[in-house]
């Protein structure tokens, strides 16, 4: 595979407005345009650098609120050694003993077969078991340890993997860049790459990765902590079907952590996404991708997917719930903290528990369209570098949303 390909597919369609412009670049060699292959070349090396050290500062802010989940994890766990509660087993035993006692006094007290009165002690002991742990799948998901846990885990996990991304991302570039300047020696005959390639090196000493390598490793440490931390989960725990929904559009590596993180909640997830029509209601906008682009880009992560063709999706929902999985608490629904107020919410929140998980941050479906998709180059470049709050929306140095307006 020829680089030029090689360095677009390998690099985030939501970075690639950040890489080295290989593809203009070879272009001017083919025209023996050597003014314009350093202007190019320059603006390729202010761009990369601007890019990274944006993601260096973040990346150093969020170290520190990492930091702080962790601390309120390890308080939380303290806490709960601190104020010991019943465990699973022993609350289980105790009501199901009570209720055979129960059950075995009425049996004696009116001679009924002991067989018949074994089935129904045990079918009703079943009962009484199923229904603890429907509360306790609640309790457990409120409670300030697993939600300490998860916040801190999830985060970590999105953290390292980002790090990871962007280590690949600078060494992809270091390569862009040995590359072009020696097509740039063969084709014209000259001799400047190792000297230009040393340059660019000591100006940008950061394409080495080693910042991001070391704070990689700190990470790994973390999350070996934290997973030693994990709460003793109730029975079944695993087992639970996890709904969600989401537009999923110009998918992207937030949606990915999202659904990657869902399997802390469960075997099965289930995801509904908006069809082409109720998106556009939504979001007063087209898709960029398509009902069926956007389901393709969505099923490696989940196990089924069901299509939501209205603004409501209260009625689909209801409609792909099972009655029995409500009533044996073998269900959840889970989804990124930017909407808290999702739609549905008032119903779900009676028949399961819900969960929510940190989105990624310094990711915008919002930033991606506008980047990749406005037909004005000045909006394009302010959207590039626009800062982000935490739910995504572009934001100026002032703290206030930017409107990114793009043409449909």
């Amino acid at each position: 595979m020829k680089f030029g390909k090689n360095l677009r597919e390998k690099t985030l369609k939501e970075w690639r407005f950040y890489a080295v412009d290989y593809k203009a670049l070879k272009k001017t060699i083919k025209k023996d345009d050597s003014e314009q292959y350093f202007r190019l070349l320059h603006e390729s090396e202010a761009k990369l650098s601007r890019f990274y050290h944006d993601r260096e500062s973040w990346a150093f802010d969020y170290m520190q609120t990492l930091l702080e989940r962790v601390q309120a994890l390890r308080e939380a766990m303290d806490s709960q050694r601190d104020a010991p509660t019943e465990s699973e087993s022993s609350s289980s035993e105790s009501s199901v003993a009570s209720l055979e006692e129960d059950n075995a006094s009425v049996a004696s007290s009116v001679e009924m077969d002991r067989g018949f009165t074994k089935l129904c002690v045990k079918a009703q002991s079943f009962g009484t078991k199923q229904a603890w742990l429907k509360e306790e799948y609640r309790r457990m998901g409120s409670s300030k340890q697993f939600k300490s846990f998860i916040y801190a885990k999830k985060s970590l996990a999105t953290f390292d993997r980002e790090l990871g991304l962007l280590i690949e991302f600078l060494d992809l570039n270091k390569t862009a860049f040995t590359k072009i300047l020696k097509k740039f020696d063969k084709c014209t005959g000259s001799a400047i790459r190792e000297e230009k390639m040393r340059g660019i090196l000591e100006a940008n000493a950061f394409l080495s990765g080693k910042t991001l390598i070391e704070l990689k490793d700190r990470v790994g440490l973390l999350i070996d902590e934290v997973n030693s931390l994990k709460p003793q989960l109730p029975e079944g725990w695993e087992n639970r079907k996890v709904y969600t929904i989401g537009c999923f559009d110009l998918f992207h590596r937030g949606h990915e952590n999202v659904l990657l993180s869902l399997r802390e909640f469960g075997y099965y997830v289930v995801a509904g996404i908006h069809d082409d029509d109720s998106y556009f209601k939504l979001k007063n906008k087209d898709a960029i991708e398509d009902l069926e682009t956007r389901i393709n880009n969505v099923k490696p992560f989940v196990d089924q997917i069901f299509v939501i063709p209205s603004t409501d999706p209260l009625i689909y929902i209801k409609a792909m719930v099972s009655e029995q999985d409500i009533a044996t608490g073998s269900c959840c629904y889970a989804r990124g903290d930017d909407m808290l107020d999702f739609p549905g919410r008032e119903w779900v929140e009676t028949v399961m528990p819900v969960h929510f998980v940190p989105r990624t941050e310094a990711c915008s479906s919002t930033l991606i369209r506008t980047i990749y998709h406005a037909g004005d180059e000045e909006l394009r470049k302010k959207a590039a570098f626009a800062k982000t709050r935490y739910d995504g929306k572009p934001i100026d140095e002032d703290g206030n949303v930017l409107n990114l307006k793009v043409a449909a």
